[in-house]
């Protein structure tokens, strides 16, 4: 009788799905969706156009990326762009940024422009508009961070997705429970500005997706809002404390 691989009966929505998740490889987690295990904990993600043929990905530049992102190429899909949502992953990478579009078959970059510092590569402004964000149904909002400015992705697939870059803290998967909280940027003018962003943010999502820690999946309109109330919350604690 055929062994079952444990990964094949657990549901690729949950963290131990991606705990146990080959690092370097990019993993389906939802339709169309992905997540690849970068070095110190980072996670970056791709989005699978309906075409099935063109990919944008998110934060995908850390060590360890390199190898899963050479191999969509080499499966034949179109990496349209590689989205960078804050300062950290734009500067700790695997490689030169004009190293990383090649790897990807010769994409451009996004980042925001205050975070570029790069002289020898051209980055383009993630807040700029332009047919590959509308390709893969793309809203930004800037967020204050704790170097420069990060990007928050909202995608309009899968009934929505928040990429939340490093404006949360979420749960590492070696740790219990799967809570995210607002990231402290170290300066309470830019604390009580990320969380007055987070508080006005009105888009209803199904998935929020952190660079590094534990993801949340299937959230209800209830959950919703009690996450973004939580995120916008300037004291201490949120609403529902299972978020």
């Amino acid at each position: 009788m055929k062994s079952v691989d444990k990964k094949e009966v657990i549901s690729s929505q949950s963290a131990e799905f991606i705990e146990q998740a080959e690092a370097g490889k990019f993993h389906k987690m939802i339709p169309d969706t992905f997540i690849i295990k970068m070095e110190n904990g980072a996670q970056g993600y791709a989005i699978r156009h309906l075409n099935r043929q063109d990919m944008l990905l998110i934060d995908t530049t850390a060590p360890g990326a390199q190898k899963g992102i050479k191999h969509l190429v080499e499966e034949g899909y179109k990496i349209k762009g590689i989205l960078v949502t804050h300062k950290d992953a734009l500067q700790n990478t695997y490689a030169p940024l004009k190293e990383i579009s090649e790897d990807a078959g010769g994409a451009p970059i996004f980042s925001h422009p205050v975070n570029n510092a790069n002289l020898d590569f051209n980055v383009r402004d993630i807040n700029s508009k332009n047919d590959i964000f509308k390709h893969f149904s793309i809203h930004l909002t800037d967020f204050p961070s704790k170097s420069g400015e990060t990007a928050v992705i909202y995608s309009d697939i899968n009934e929505g997705m928040i990429f939340a870059g490093n404006t949360v803290e979420a749960t590492a998967y070696d740790q219990e429970g799967d809570d995210i909280k607002r990231a402290d940027t170290g300066s309470e003018n830019k604390n009580r500005g990320m969380g007055e962003t987070w508080r006005t943010y009105m888009r209803e999502f199904r998935y929020f997706f952190p660079y590094k820690g534990k993801p949340k999946f299937n959230l209800s309109e209830g959950q919703q809002k009690d996450l973004i109330v939580k995120l916008g919350n300037t004291g201490e604690g949120g609403n529902n404390p299972n978020l």
